[in-house]
């Protein structure tokens, strides 16, 4: 009876667990910065009703001088307050990596590929919504500003990140 009676209660107490839990999802979204779409994964842990911690990692690629080619991958991690109902508040930070792969052109003939690669930290604010479509699959909406720590004495040092993706509960 003991041991019918501690399962019971274990259930219970994941079920309870579970109902804030963890969520896993995908999105795509438009960055300003290099006027491009990236693709992002995200997992996201609820603490209670109001309060979770979320991972978002982006991947984008975008061509511009028409040769040239860069690579984005970030890793942000945000506190996630509710405000009211699905509507959330996040707040955290980025770790940015890019390479900007280019061709070295000498009398209009390519004589070769330079490939630069650089990394920052930086800190973002933003708000989402999320809608419940179906038993465990809520459909979000988010935009945040990042602003990095640049040390290259670049001009805009920030960028808008708007997306929509897929969530789905565990």
């Amino acid at each position: 009876m003991k041991k019918v009676l501690f399962l019971i209660c274990m259930v219970c107490g994941i079920s309870a667990v579970n109902a804030q839990g963890f969520k896993a999802g995908f999105g795509v979204g438009y960055l300003t910065e290099i006027d491009g779409v990236g693709v992002s994964a995200d997992l996201i842990y609820e603490f209670d009703e109001k309060w979770g911690i979320g991972n978002t990692n982006t991947f984008s690629t975008a061509e511009f001088n028409g040769s040239d080619r860069i690579n984005w991958f970030a890793i942000d991690l945000n506190a996630r307050y509710k405000v009211y109902k699905e509507l959330y508040v996040l707040a955290g930070g980025e770790y940015l990596s890019q390479s900007l792969k280019t061709k070295n052109l000498f009398g209009g003939f390519q004589i070769g590929d330079a490939t630069f690669k650089d990394s920052s930290f930086g800190a973002n604010v933003g708000a989402g919504y999320k809608i419940h479509l179906v038993s465990n699959v809520n459909l979000f909406g988010e935009i945040k500003y990042t602003t990095l720590s640049l040390d290259r004495g670049v001009e805009n040092s920030g960028y808008i990140h708007a997306r929509v993706g897929l969530l789905f509960d565990f």
